[in-house]
């Protein structure tokens, strides 16, 4: 999606390894789901020049594409939860990518090839919100 939107943000790009796994590895809310939403925030969030009105609409913007992305996550896997999601694409067994020999056998079922498909079907569903937001007639 940088490249794309040229979004060269290596602060944003930085920030988003820490969701892996599920924020930090904890296997909770599944990063790709809140690293989409970042990256919808941080082009049509409120920034640090945006006073007034014009800020709170970007920022109410913002939160109806987070809010819209979320609603299309859940409905399409049922949970944004990664424990849950690991657990669906591990066939019924929750993986711990934080202990190597499981993170192994997890890449081994297919677990890792699956996360990876989810990571590029959020990143084009994220940036059809961003085409749509910036191709529609104002």
């Amino acid at each position: 999606m940088q490249d794309t939107f040229d979004l060269k943000d290596d602060a944003l790009l930085k920030a988003s390894g820490a969701l892996t796994g599920g924020i930090g590895g904890l296997a909770d809310t599944c990063g790709s789901m809140i690293g989409a939403a970042m990256v919808l925030g941080s082009v049509y969030g409120r920034g640090h020049e945006d006073e007034g009105g014009q800020g709170m609409r970007k920022l109410g913007e913002s939160i109806r594409q987070a809010a819209d992305f979320y609603i299309w996550f859940k409905g399409k896997r049922g949970t944004v939860n990664c424990r849950d999601i690991i657990t669906k694409y591990g066939n019924g067994k929750f993986y711990n990518f934080g202990i190597p020999e499981e993170a192994q056998a997890a890449r081994e079922a297919g677990v890792s090839d699956k996360c990876a498909e989810l990571v590029q079907d959020n990143a084009a569903e994220a940036a059809d919100i961003l085409w749509d937001e910036l191709h529609k007639e104002k």
